[in-house]
Order: C-alpha cells, then sequence, then structure tokens
C-alpha cells in the first residue's frame, strides 16, 4: 500500500491537499477554507490542508511514501523531482510538521495535473481531455488523450494564447473584479446582446483558435523564459486588452461605492454595453473551447470529454460542449481550478506506482474534508448561549418546513466539499418558487450584484422535467436549458437566458440533503427542488467548521441554522 500527498496551487492561488492510499482519494481540503483568505493567494503553504488529509487517515508525514507538487519550480527547465529543501519547508510548514524530510518530492508539470484530475476519477476507459485555464508552467491550454495506459498530450498552447486571461482582462475591464471574478462575468453575459461587439483580434478556427493582439504591442510569439518575465508579460498584456476594449468606445468601469442601509456597498448600475460585451466575450470563448474540443475529439477518436482548468468552471461554455455532436458523456472536474491539481498529481504518481488502474473509481462527491462530531457542535452553541433544539433524524424534515415557510436556512452537514460550489454539506437553502427570494439572497445575504444567477438542487427523478434530461448532474458545473416547468415551478433558479446550472441528488433514505428535497416538495406539493448557494458571506470562503458556520449564520440575515441535528433559529422582527 503507497501512500502519495498530491499539492496544488502554490505559486499560483487556490493552495490545497489530497491524500490518495492504494489508488484511492481519502481526503482532500482547500487551504483557504482553514485560513480563511479567500484563494489562500498570499502564501505557499498547503501546510494546514495537508495536515488535515493525514490526520483524516490517522498518518504522520512520515508515513507518506511520496510527495506530488503540480507545478514545475525550476520551470522554464524540466524537472522530475524537487529537490529544494527550502521550498520544501515552504509548501509543510515546519510548525506543523517539525523538519520531516519527505522520502520523495515529485513534480507533476501543471497542466498534466489538471488533466489527471479530469480523466483519471472519471470513470471512463478512454476520453479526449481539454485542459485551459489562465496559465500554468508556461502553458495556458493542453488537448491529451486518456486511456488505461495513463495521458497523452497532443497539443499545448503557450500563454501569449491564454483564453482564459482573454476572459478575465474583460471581467477586470468592467469593474467585476480581478481575476477572481470570471464567474461574474458569466452571469453579466446573459443579459447581454452578443452580436454588438466583435472582438477581431480573437478568432476561432478549425483546430483551436488563433489570438493576436500585434496592433497593441504584444506579438502572439512572443516568448517567456521566466516568472519575473511572466509577470511583466501579463500587466502587458492587461494594458493591449484595456486598449482593445476601450476602442469598442467601452472606457474601463470603476465601481463606485455608496453607503445604504448602514453599510457600504458596490454601485451596481452597470449600462447595455457592458452586458452586451460580457455576452460577446462569453460566446467567443464557448466558439474557441468548442473548436478545441472538436479538435481533441478528432484527433483521439474518443466519444467520452473531460474537462479541467479554470475555464472548466464556466458553466456555460461546459454547457454547449456537453451538447456538442460526437460527445457521448462529459466529466467536469468539480475542482477545475487550481486546487483540483492536488487531486490530478496524486493520482498521476499512483498510476505511475502501479496504485491507479484505470479507469479508476468514478469520482461522485467532493464532500472529502473534515465532518465534526454533534458533541463538537452542541458544546459550541452551548459556548455561544443560542437557543437550539435537538430534531435527531427528523432534522431534514424540520428544515423544509422553514424553507416552505419562506424562510433562509444555512446547511451545515458531513463532510466538507471540496470546489466553488456548495452541494449540500455547506449551503444556504431557499424556496425557488418566488423570484423575491434570489433578489434577497443577493442582496442582504450575499452582498452582491442583483443579476448575479442562484442555482437549484434538485431530486434525480425531477430532472426530466425540470432540466430536460436524466442525465445526472451531480456538480452544478455543466448549464442546461431550463423547461417551461422549470421556469412556472422554480424560476428564482432560472436565469434571464432560460438557462439553470442544476444540482441533481438521488433518492437515498441516508442522506438529511435528499430527505430534506424530499420532504420540501411533500410539504409544498411542488417539484423536489430548493435554491441553493454557498454557505459565506461575498468575500469570504465557503465555512469550514461549526464555528465559522455559526459566526457567518449570526452576522447576517439567515433565519435558521441546520447544524448537525440541531436547528437554532432567529427570531423575525
Amino acid at each position: 500500500m503507497a501512500i502519495v500527498l498530491g499539492l496544488g496551487g502554490p505559486y499560483y492561488h487556490d493552495a490545497s491537499a489530497c491524500l490518495v492510499i492504494d489508488g484511492k482519494v481519502v481526503a482532500f481540503a482547500e487551504e483557504e477554507r482553514f485560513s480563511r483568505r479567500k484563494h489562500h493567494k498570499d502564501s505557499r503553504s498547503c501546510g494546514v490542508a495537508a495536515a488535515y488529509c493525514l490526520s483524516e487517515a490517522g498518518i504522520t508525514l512520515a508515513d507518506v511514501d511520496e510527495i506530488a507538487i503540480a507545478f514545475n519550480p525550476a520551470w522554464p527547465e524540466p524537472s522530475d523531482i524537487c529537490t529544494d529543501a527550502e521550498l520544501i519547508a515552504e509548501l509543510l510548514d515546519p510548525a506543523l510538521f517539525g523538519h520531516h524530510r519527505p522520502r520523495q518530492v515529485t513534480v507533476v508539470e501543471h497542466h498534466l495535473a489538471h488533466a489527471a484530475s479530469a480523466f483519471h476519477p472519471s470513470g471512463f476507459e478512454e476520453a479526449a481531455v481539454l485542459v485551459v485555464d489562465g496559465s500554468g508552467d508556461g502553458v495556458s491550454a493542453t488537448l491529451a488523450h486518456g486511456t488505461t495506459g495513463g495521458l497523452k498530450v497532443l497539443r499545448q498552447f503557450p500563454f501569449s494564447q491564454s483564453l482564459g486571461w482573454f476572459y478575465e482582462t474583460v471581467a477586470e475591464h468592467l469593474g467585476l473584479g480581478d481575476w477572481t471574478s470570471s464567474g461574474k462575468l458569466m452571469g453579466l453575459a446573459g443579459y447581454g446582446d452578443p452580436d454588438r461587439y466583435t472582438l477581431d483580434f480573437l478568432t476561432p478556427r478549425a483546430g483551436g483558435y488563433h489570438l493576436d493582439l500585434s496592433r497593441y504591442g504584444i506579438r502572439p510569439d512572443e516568448r517567456v523564459d521566466d516568472q519575473y518575465t511572466d509577470l511583466r508579460y501579463y500587466r502587458r498584456l492587461k494594458t493591449a486588452y484595456a486598449a482593445a476594449y476601450t476602442d469598442l468606445g467601452i472606457p474601463p468601469h470603476r465601481r463606485a461605492h455608496t453607503y445604504t442601509g448602514g453599510r457600504i456597498i458596490p454601485d451596481t448600475g452597470y449600462q447595455p454595453e457592458h452586458a452586451d460585451l460580457a455576452a460577446s466575450a462569453q460566446r467567443l470563448l464557448e466558439q474557441c473551447l468548442t473548436e478545441l474540443a472538436r479538435e481533441a475529439l478528432a484527433a483521439t477518436g474518443a466519444t467520452r470529454l473531460c474537462i479541467a482548468g479554470g475555464v472548466g468552471l464556466n458553466c456555460s461554455a461546459n454547457g454547449r460542449l456537453a451538447a456538442l455532436r460526437g460527445v457521448e458523456e462529459l466529466f467536469v472536474q468539480p475542482a477545475a481550478g487550481d486546487a483540483g491539481c492536488a487531486i490530478g498529481a496524486a493520482l498521476e504518481v499512483a498510476l505511475r506506482r502501479g496504485d491507479l488502474t484505470l479507469p479508476g473509481e468514478a469520482m461522485t462527491t467532493t464532500a472529502l474534508g473534515p465532518a465534526f462530531a454533534p458533541r463538537t457542535i452542541r458544546a459550541l452553541l452551548d459556548d455561544y448561549g443560542l437557543p437550539y433544539r435537538d430534531h435527531g433524524e427528523d432534522l431534514p424534515t424540520v428544515a423544509a418546513g422553514q424553507i416552505a415557510l419562506g424562510h433562509t436556512v444555512g446547511w451545515f452537514q458531513g463532510r466538507m466539499e471540496a470546489g466553488p460550489r456548495a452541494l449540500g454539506r455547506r449551503s444556504i437553502l431557499a424556496d425557488p418558487r418566488h423570484t423575491h427570494t434570489r433578489d434577497h439572497i443577493n442582496d442582504h445575504v450575499k452582498h452582491r450584484e442583483p443579476w448575479r444567477p442562484l442555482a437549484p438542487a434538485l431530486l434525480a427523478e425531477a430532472a426530466p422535467d425540470l432540466i430536460g434530461t436524466s442525465t445526472p448532474h451531480p456538480f452544478m458545473i455543466v448549464a442546461r436549458q431550463a423547461t417551461d416547468t422549470a421556469r412556472r415551478l422554480i424560476p428564482a433558479a432560472v436565469h434571464t437566458d432560460g438557462t439553470l446550472r442544476p444540482q441533481t441528488v438521488t433518492r437515498d433514505d441516508t442522506d438529511p440533503y435528499a430527505r430534506l428535497l424530499a420532504s420540501f416538495a411533500e410539504q409544498t406539493g411542488r417539484p423536489p427542488a430548493l435554491l441553493n448557494t454557498s454557505f459565506n458571506h461575498e468575500a469570504e470562503p465557503i465555512v469550514c467548521t461549526p464555528r465559522d458556520a455559526v459566526a457567518t449564520f449570526a452576522a447576517g440575515p439567515l433565519d435558521a441554522l441546520a447544524i448537525g441535528p440541531y436547528l437554532v433559529r432567529k427570531e423575525r422582527r
């Protein structure tokens, strides 16, 4: 039995750790959930996430056979093994692990780690694999062929051709935030006209696409030879894109802030041209991804497609790829961003060691983080002096009743999930029957833009009626066109463009989340579906511990908190 510890994110963002024992993922967590710094981009350490993974298995670092890091610290020079003791000490804080030296630290190239995170846990014998992100180890897109023998890289695009950076600069130009705000752009795109603007510097074409910003001082064939040149190049690139968007008549949008209702809030008064640029960028991204996917499918002869990389979090694009002719099945790594590289790096090393046989076990959950016993939760509630009731096995029924009354409920159950989507372990849940519920959550609970969509969680048996297919959608990462029934019965979950981002849940009497959905349907006579958004405020990570959950509950206008078997309620005024 071999033990592999994968580390992802350092030197980039979204630091994470994954523990694989005998070829199986037993624990996976993101550093941000413990540090409470979203994306954990200010430190190279994966220490607390790694310490959690080891504790989940009841082992120490001394028991680990091999560490896999999902980046090349020697880039642009090739490297298979990391021997830099100082770097290893940064990744694995000696304060947590002492000065134990790992037996071996193996380098897994960034995009290979992404590709492995998509293919190895897909359950497919063969697939075309597509990785698209901002950049990593000098690469921004990778096409690969996955078989039972492993992965073969077919083609790569340099980061001078980065689709991820293109999309990020549109979001930044429109004042949506930095690189972390690309998801907002996807939501805004639904309100725009994609035909209004032609972004002629980016051209989809057979085999992929071509990006040429020469008129703005960026040559498409520029070489970038080290991390420092990379940073300077990125600044130049942002300046070039800003000039391109300004030439369209859209100057950079500087978001103002106003003092309203006792708090400072961002001004979300976007003009039609902002939504139109977002829509144009979204469609262009989808067209480029479609050409890449077609090329990967043609080159491999595969009928299954696997997706990873930060651009893989774009649900609208994934929906288009799922509908692409020739794609029989699609698997998108739910932690498609850099956090998921820890999974890919660990599984890739496990494969090389002979501990993983492909096709591997299909990934069906992201709930691979810490869980907390009822006694721990109860002690915390007592310490805070919060009134609560122990409902035991009846908690899903009681919580469903609260939601049916129009209350917004924080839901904290079982092992913490990884990835940016809350999937019923750390969620805020509400009634999807009324659009004012969505508006309340955006404005008062999450303090974010009113045009941001919310997603539905639904029992799988309701999927044909609501999303027009029985194909499982367990990870809320592929957009579907809403049916007329969905528009009528769960309007708060349907975006303005008629799409929704579903999570389907298998009916299971042992799963509190599935029982909650079923009970809501029984009590309301409506479909077994709820609005589901992540349990956090706008600028913080999803809650990890009971203390995080109680703090978020206390600081906001949630009506109730279902935590373990306990329900905590606020008095409505």
